[in-house]
């Protein structure tokens, strides 16, 4: 990857995922450095890059590397079990140079502009991440932020803009099928039936959505169509909407 010696981890099991989905053994070895990593914008801050708009080397932390190894087996057979709305993982390696962690996913719910795109945990930290086309940065009302806690009325506009967002990601409700909706449940049941099994938690539900012609929608090939593929439909002025659903750690 990107040019580095590296130590792969259970590849045994990701080269299989990687033959399926028919993605390339060297599909990171280019179009990204080490230079390229930046913050994705959660709370524990982690490193992340994009390599085109189909790929994502994210750091990992010392647990979450534990993590990933111990279930590494159990992923292989979940994803390939049934359909999934987890996010396909195709390597997982340390750098030799730094002795940082890193895993490779596929970015499954593509690039934007978004007419909205939501991170939801079904609890407080569900947000609001962009709204037609345009970022919605978090500002937190941490405790060292002691204006904040006096009332709305001390909030900046960008504060007041990301709380917003967040009581819209709370209520949001997603257009679908009957059919679209049976799928989606059938798979959102099988997947955390077996993270809880494995007692993963902390990962979230990314819900994007864009208005596109049906033609262009697509998300590449994997062991799924649902975590893979939008929900398609005509919107209330006939435009094409397509909703991108993931579930990401």
């Amino acid at each position: 990857p990107a040019g580095r010696k590296v130590e792969l981890f259970n590849d045994h099991i990701f080269c299989e995922l990687r033959a399926y989905a028919q993605v390339p053994d060297d599909f990171v070895n280019s179009g990204w450095d080490m230079n390229s990593l930046t913050a994705g914008g959660g709370k524990g801050g982690t490193l992340m890059a994009f390599v085109g708009e189909a790929y994502i080397v994210k750091e990992l932390s010392q647990g979450d590397h534990k993590a990933l190894l111990q279930v590494a087996s159990g992923y292989g057979r979940h994803v390939r079990g049934g359909d999934t709305l987890i996010c396909p993982i195709y390597l997982h390696f340390r750098d030799l140079d730094t002795k940082r962690f890193f895993f490779v996913m596929r970015n499954s719910v593509g690039r934007g502009p978004w007419k909205a795109f939501y991170d939801l945990k079904g609890c407080a930290d569900d947000k609001l991440m962009e709204k037609d086309g345009e970022k919605v940065p978090a500002v937190h009302k941490r405790i060292w932020n002691v204006g904040m806690w006096c009332g709305q009325s001390s909030w900046t506009p960008a504060r007041k803009r990301y709380y917003a967002g967040k009581v819209e990601a709370r209520d949001i409700q997603i257009e679908m099928t009957k059919e679209q909706r049976e799928s989606f449940l059938n798979a959102l049941n099988r997947d955390t039936d077996w993270l809880a099994s494995n007692r993963l938690m902390d990962y979230s539900l990314l819900v994007a959505i864009k208005e596109e012609p049906r033609d262009t929608a697509s998300g590449g090939r994997g062991p799924s169509s649902l975590n893979l593929k939008p929900l398609t439909r005509r919107g209330a002025n006939g435009e094409d909407i397509s909703v991108y659903i993931s579930i990401i750690d």
